[in-house]
């Protein structure tokens, strides 16, 4: 399945740490994160909390691009956070990707 590395982020005023409305639903979200996640079928790999910024690291098994990013809606995460969103691949397939284009230099 394919991985997808998404970094979300938040200036300080719109932190769970100084916003009620937010720190609520921040509270909530440990409980609600997983079955959204479950209904677009995506696996976490990876959800860190990069400290002590205001980021967060998440490396995600799903069908599509189109799945991390419904379920960024559906979980609400849009409304007070920026994204960085990558595919990812392994290291093997870069590297035979690569030797399969000629070098421009």
């Amino acid at each position: 399945m394919p991985k997808y590395v998404v970094i979300s982020n938040h200036p300080p005023n719109s932190c769970p740490s100084s916003v009620a409305k937010l720190r609520e639903m921040g509270d909530k979200m440990g409980e609600e994160i997983p079955p959204i996640m479950n209904k677009h079928s995506i696996k976490p790999e990876v959800m860190v909390h990069l400290d002590p910024g205001h980021k967060v690291l998440w490396v995600l098994e799903a069908p599509s691009a189109e799945a991390v990013r419904d379920m960024i809606y559906d979980a609400g995460l849009h409304q007070y956070n920026d994204f960085e969103f990558y595919m990812a691949s392994s290291m093997e397939w870069i590297t035979d990707a690569i030797h399969k284009q000629p070098t421009i230099w």
